[in-house]
């Protein structure tokens, strides 16, 4: 894999859950609406973007204006109400899930601590249904500074509890709050991953940025996310507080009940 290639020309975004939540039931506007999911996605399509499996992705062969999708977490809502999104417009997409918590609730949340994640059934709907399903760890804990136990919990244990569901040795990893040292990285490395996921903090192929799309997203913000240089961008307004929401709010958000 060319690793320095893939990094620079594909466009690798991070989403969560898909459906409808009110502001009180999706604090962290975590829940991006299945029409605009599709709307984002089709609008990618439209406009010349080519849509990469991980495989694809890991290998580097692919057109300059690609992208990645993924979804952190592995909420149920993934299944019921993104996968037919996904479908519907034959996009592949690849899913970040918690092997300790199959079928469970987001309790790593307090302030939005109910919302249900797929159980091993849902997990192997997914990956049955072309979804490359991947490790976002044991249970949602933060890599910084983790003891040992720890990091074996989250890049060994769970990896091969996501192994037994789907029968793949899983390929990649995304860290929770996309937080992450050199002693994470060294773990995931040494736990046979090929690559990790962050979020805004890159730091090679064990830590490689992707942007999050959040509900509230507009379609100016949402093409404004998948500019080039809008890493760039968001570095620089984050040396001014006040700038990025000034930004955000001059552009505009999506309404929320």
């Amino acid at each position: 894999m060319s690793h320095t290639l893939t990094a620079r020309q594909a466009l690798v975004l991070m989403y969560h859950g898909v459906g409808r939540r009110s502001a009180r039931q999706d604090p962290f506007c975590l829940f991006v609406p299945p029409d605009t999911l599709y709307r984002q996605l089709r609008g990618l399509l439209d406009r010349g973007w080519t849509p990469l499996t991980l495989d694809r992705y890991l290998h580097g062969r692919f057109p300059r204006r690609s992208v990645l999708v993924t979804f952190d977490d592995g909420y149920q809502a993934l299944l019921d109400e993104g996968l037919p999104v996904l479908r519907k417009l034959g996009f592949p997409a690849t899913a970040f899930v918690l092997s300790g918590v199959l079928g469970g609730t987001s309790a790593w949340m307090a302030e939005m601590p109910d919302e249900p994640l797929l159980d091993a059934a849902g997990v192997r709907a997914l990956a049955d249904a072309g979804l490359d399903v991947e490790c976002h760890g044991w249970d949602h804990s933060d890599l910084v500074n983790a003891g040992t136990g720890t990091l074996a919990r989250n890049l060994v244990d769970a990896p091969a509890v996501l192994a037994d569901i789907t029968g793949k040795r899983a390929r990649a990893f995304a860290y929770p709050y996309g937080t992450h040292d050199a002693a994470a990285r060294r773990a995931v490395a040494e736990a046979g991953f090929e690559i990790a996921f962050s979020v805004h903090d890159a730091a090679g192929r064990y830590a490689v940025r992707r942007v999050d799309i959040n509900a509230t997203e507009v379609d100016a913000t949402f093409r404004v996310k998948t500019w080039r240089g809008y890493p760039t961008i968001r570095r620089m307004s984050g040396a001014v507080p006040l700038l990025r929401p000034a930004l955000h709010s001059l552009i505009g958000f999506a309404q929320r009940s």
